[in-house]
């Protein structure tokens, strides 16, 4: 629903069967920090098989993308001694073989894929003017909507949660019934006089530090949605 209204959509998927795969329109595969494809994703698995990957029948391209980047496949392992270089005492980082990552990452930067990227590329930045005037557009904070849009949509998300979870805001009524009982029981019947301005004030410093303290509570939701938003 939001892609349907102009948004972008980023996000990852554990082990991704073929259905959801084939809706997928643009593909980039990294490893190791290296970009190894970019391009449509239908045409991935005709790029690899031009490269000497061939794809097994059956088998889901997700799968057998990871694990070409891995080493694991059996179509790396075919032209896994081809392409070694020479031993240089790199060691392997999170199980992804750095020989199949230089040779994949530099066979990419052969392709027709890489060159076009990098005609479309230039092509912005010469839409965009100087290196002046893009290096200091980097360095701008902007935001794609304004501050009313974003506090209505962050207060709709914190009303949803409300909503979703009323066991906290019927307990957070309960509290604050049974203290406003309590004050006012306490405080029943002041005079108007000095010693009744004294316990008017009084009140007023119990009732604003309750105040003060029961907002604290909207830290534990801060520190809940932070990896979230980061």
């Amino acid at each position: 629903r939001l892609s349907r209204r102009g948004r972008t959509i980023i996000f990852s998927i554990h082990q991704p069967r073929y259905s959801i795969f084939k809706l997928f329109d643009s593909l980039t595969l990294l490893a190791l920090g290296r970009v190894l494809y970019h391009g449509p994703a239908n045409q991935a698995l005709e790029y690899f098989s031009s490269i000497g990957y061939e794809c097994e029948p059956f088998n889901n391209p997700a799968d057998f993308f990871l694990d070409i980047i891995n080493g694991d496949s059996t179509a790396v392992a075919a032209s896994k001694e081809e392409h070694r270089p020479v031993d240089t005492g790199k060691v392997s980082e999170d199980n992804v073989d750095s020989s199949v990552v230089d040779v994949l990452h530099q066979k990419y930067l052969n392709s027709s894929l890489y060159k076009n990227t990098k005609e479309a590329l230039a092509k912005v930045e010469l839409g965009q003017g100087s290196k002046q005037r893009v290096s200091k557009q980097g360095h701008e904070i902007t935001y794609a909507n304004g501050f009313l849009t974003q506090l209505y949509w962050v207060s709709k998300r914190s009303l949803k949660n409300l909503i979703r979870n009323p066991q906290a805001s019927i307990a957070q009524i309960a509290v604050t019934v049974i203290l406003a009982l309590v004050v006012g029981a306490i405080f029943f019947g002041v005079k108007l006089d000095r010693s009744g301005i004294q316990n008017r004030v009084g009140s007023l410093f119990f009732v604003t530090t309750n105040q003060c303290f029961s907002s604290v509570s909207a830290i534990e939701l801060f520190i809940r949605d932070k990896k979230l938003f980061v």
